[in-house]
């Protein structure tokens, strides 16, 4: 499976993106005082990292 250079390019560029939206969500979560709600505002940061991991995976190994 080949992925043509402009499609890797906007993969990444989603990925650097998300990777932003991930430190503004760990900044937030930082600032809230609701545990359960801070916890959950965390585990989706990570679930949006691992997906930018995937996507960093793709633009190299593909």
């Amino acid at each position: 499976m080949v992925i043509d250079p402009m499609t890797k390019m906007n993969i990444s560029l989603i990925a650097i993106g998300l990777m932003f939206v991930c430190n503004l969500l760990m900044i937030f979560a930082r600032k809230m005082t609701n545990a359960p709600l801070r916890f959950l505002v965390k585990t989706l940061a990570f679930l949006l990292l691992l997906a930018v991991f995937v996507m960093i995976l793709i633009v190299i190994f593909v």
